[in-house]
Parts: C-alpha cells; sequence; structure tokens
C-alpha cells in the first residue's frame, strides 16, 4: 500500500509539473511565430509492434507539438524489422519537401543514402533514438546507448560473480540497428574476460526472443542472459518464466514495459536499463521547432539511463520515470 501512495503522490507531482512547464513554454512560445509546414516524424514502427517504448516517445511528440505551435505527421512501417519499407517512406516524405524530418532510423547505414537526398534538397534532419552513419543530421536525441549497454554489462558481471553458472548469452533486436550495435560495444566492454558464448538476434519479435531462449535453455552451464531492448526482454523472460529458470539463469534487461516492471518484481528479471522516452519524442520536436525558428540546437542530446533493481524500483526519485508521465527532466 505505501508503495502504491508514493507511486500516485509521484504521478500527481509529475502532472502539476508537466502543467506548470505548459503554461510556461505556452506563454513564451506565443511571442514567436510558429514554423509554417508540417514537421514530418519516421519511427521504426507504429502499428505493427505494440511497445511500450514508442507509445510513451509518441506522448513526448504530441505534448511538444501542443506546446511549441508546431504540426506534425507521424509515420513508419508495421514492424522494426522492415527496413526497406521505412526507406520507402522516408523516399516518398523527402518528395513532399517538408521543412524538416525527425528520424529513428532502423538501419544505421541503409537509411544514408535518403538522408543524404534529403540533404541535396535541402530539408534538415533530426535523428532520435537510432542514428544513421552520417553526419548531415544537424542533432541526435538519443540515450547514450555504449553507456547504457556498459550499465547493463557491469550489473551482469556484479551478478555472475556470485553465481554458479558462468557462460553468459545476449539476445538482441535489429543487427544492424545503431542501439543494437551500440549497446552490444557496452555489453561486451564490461563484460570483457567473462565467458559469453554468443548474440542472438530477435528482429524485434517477441516470440522469436521465447524460441531463442528456450534453446539456449538447455545449455546446464549458461547462467545469464542480456537482453537489449522490451521485446527482447519480454521474450526472454517468458521463457525463464514458463520454465521456472529463474533461479539457474539471470537476466538483466532493457526498458520499462509493464510487464517487464512485473518481471522485476517478481524476480524473473534481476535488473532493466530504463531509458527516457518521453523526453525523446519531447526534446527532438523542441529542437526542430527551435531550429526552425532560426534558434541554436544542440547537436547531441542525451536523454539519459538509469539501472532498476527490484531494490530500487520503488524509490520515489525513480517513479515518474518508471510509469509514462514523467514529463520533461
Amino acid at each position: 500500500m505505501k508503495r502504491w501512495y508514493l507511486l500516485m503522490s509521484s504521478l500527481m507531482a509529475a502532472l502539476a509539473l508537466f502543467m506548470a512547464l505548459s503554461l510556461f513554454y505556452d506563454s513564451a512560445s506565443s511571442e514567436v511565430p510558429a514554423p509554417e509546414g508540417t514537421i514530418e516524424i519516421v519511427l521504426k514502427s507504429i502499428v505493427g509492434q505494440p511497445m511500450d517504448f514508442w507509445d510513451v516517445v509518441d506522448q513526448g511528440i504530441v505534448d511538444a507539438a501542443r506546446e511549441f505551435g508546431v504540426n506534425v505527421e507521424v509515420s513508419g512501417p508495421r514492424f522494426e524489422k522492415e527496413i526497406n519499407s521505412q526507406i520507402q517512406i522516408l523516399d516518398n516524405i523527402i518528395q513532399k519537401n517538408p521543412p524538416l524530418i525527425i528520424l529513428a532510423a532502423s538501419d544505421y547505414k541503409k537509411l544514408v543514402e535518403s538522408v543524404e537526398r534529403a540533404s541535396l534538397q535541402g530539408i534538415p534532419i533530426i535523428t532520435i533514438d537510432s542514428g544513421v552513419d552520417s553526419d548531415i543530421p544537424i542533432s541526435f536525441v538519443a540515450t547514450n546507448n555504449v553507456d547504457a549497454g556498459v550499465k547493463a554489462g557491469e550489473e551482469m558481471k556484479r551478478l555472475i560473480d556470485e553465481h554458479d553458472r558462468k557462460q553468459i548469452a545476449i539476445v538482441s533486436h535489429i543487427q544492424e540497428t545503431a542501439t543494437a550495435i551500440e549497446r552490444e560495444r557496452g555489453v561486451r566492454s564490461a563484460l570483457e574476460g567473462e565467458n559469453i558464448i554468443g548474440t542472438w538476434f530477435c528482429d524485434v519479435e517477441q516470440d522469436i526472443a521465447y524460441q531463442i531462449t528456450l534453446e539456449l535453455l538447455k545449455n546446464p552451464d549458461l547462467g545469464g542472459i542480456v537482453a537489449l531492448n522490451e521485446v527482447a526482454s519480454l521474450g526472454v523472460a517468458r521463457a525463464i518464466r514458463e520454465s521456472n529458470s529463474k533461479r539457474d539463469v539471470l537476466v538483466v534487461g532493457f526498458d520499462n514495459a509493464v510487464q517487464e516492471l512485473s518481471d522485476l518484481e517478481e524476480g524473473i528479471i534481476q535488473a532493466t536499463v530504463v531509458q527516457r522516452p518521453y523526453n525523446m519524442g519531447y526534446l527532438s520536436v523542441k529542437a526542430a521547432a527551435d531550429y526552425l525558428k532560426g534558434n541554436d540546437i544542440d547537436p547531441l542530446v542525451d536523454t539519459g539511463s538509469v539501472l532498476i533493481t527490484k531494490d530500487n524500483m520503488f524509490e520515489r526519485q525513480y517513479q515518474e520515470l518508471l510509469f509514462p508521465f514523467s514529463g520533461i527532466k
């Protein structure tokens, strides 16, 4: 009861803060004309794969668009693995010549050609969550994913040191997306010297992550799994739960879907690295509005991450982060 009282108190405080900031920004932005045209936002997926992460990003986008007086249009493929579809969507949007595009790239290299085409047409690009292999974007709003991977790896190293089984597996999401590349780099650097048996990719399909984990659990020496996004974490946790393996195989995941937090409380997941998706959506639209008004913007905005465990998940300082009414920080 005490925990939920603290939670409700935090949510009410966050709502009050959000309303106060809304009034402030409404007042401040009313002095500058709103940019003309519609800012186009291309996400990794919008309808096919339900993810709490992208729902919260979208809420940040909607709130910022209202506060800063800009029109936005959100699009994207059905699933994150549909990279060619995302390229086609982006190319079609470039033909409409929007004032600015915000892009969450599903592939680090394959989206570069389209980004270059947009630049040649004079369309500025802001990347969000996952970048591209190019210096063209005027700003990148995202988690420092190497740093986030280090947090996950260091926690797994701490856990596995006290565990009988020593082998560690990594279950990732999309092989060539920047978030997967950088998080794995961080995890492996933190686990240097430990026995990492390999990396498996679920293509952002929970069922594939589940099946991968069931196969991995046949290994009697497996002691830990690091899962690198929300969907991978949910699939791994489901396999651990259904096979009653939580005492044999330790799990460190990513993100904070409602089911993940339940798994954390039950000890199926030992820790999760939580990002700030609301801030990604909000701050990317704020940067777009500022740029179109002629203001300077930061080329890199690190929205941060934090390691959440069963022991600290109900601490007051993390309540706004774990539940999607966090507002801006």
